[in-house]
């Protein structure tokens, strides 16, 4: 079983799951406030937003009032429990002189957000 930085399994199917769930019983609009990765490898992280917006755009076509999705994170940042050590973000951070970097899956989210 592949694991992320957090130790959780990588399991980029359970936000799909997850909103399925709630709108059994919630029947109003749904936002997706948080949902993301933490890994070094940013390839993962884009299968991982990949399969979890396919899964997302499934439940819109079946009629689920699903109205926005906000991934975590758009920079590398501070976790209580971690420190910086965990990488979630869309924007690489390096520590030692604040330089920010784009990765490729924050161009990846973008280029779903233009369609």
């Amino acid at each position: 079983m592949e694991l992320t930085q957090m130790g959780y399994e990588f399991y980029p199917q359970a936000i799909a799951n997850v909103v399925r769930a709630v709108a059994k019983d919630f029947k109003g609009d749904i936002i997706v406030t948080e949902n993301g990765i933490a890994t070094a490898d940013d390839s993962r992280r884009q299968e991982y937003i990949k399969t979890a917006t396919a899964g997302l755009q499934e439940c819109i076509a079946d009629g689920i009032p699903l109205k926005g999705y906000m991934h975590w994170s758009l920079m590398d940042n501070f976790e209580w429990q971690k420190g910086f050590s965990m990488q979630f973000g869309l924007i690489a951070v390096d520590r030692s002189n604040m330089k920010r970097t784009a990765k490729e899956s924050l161009y990846l989210l973008g280029s779903m957000a233009t369609k």
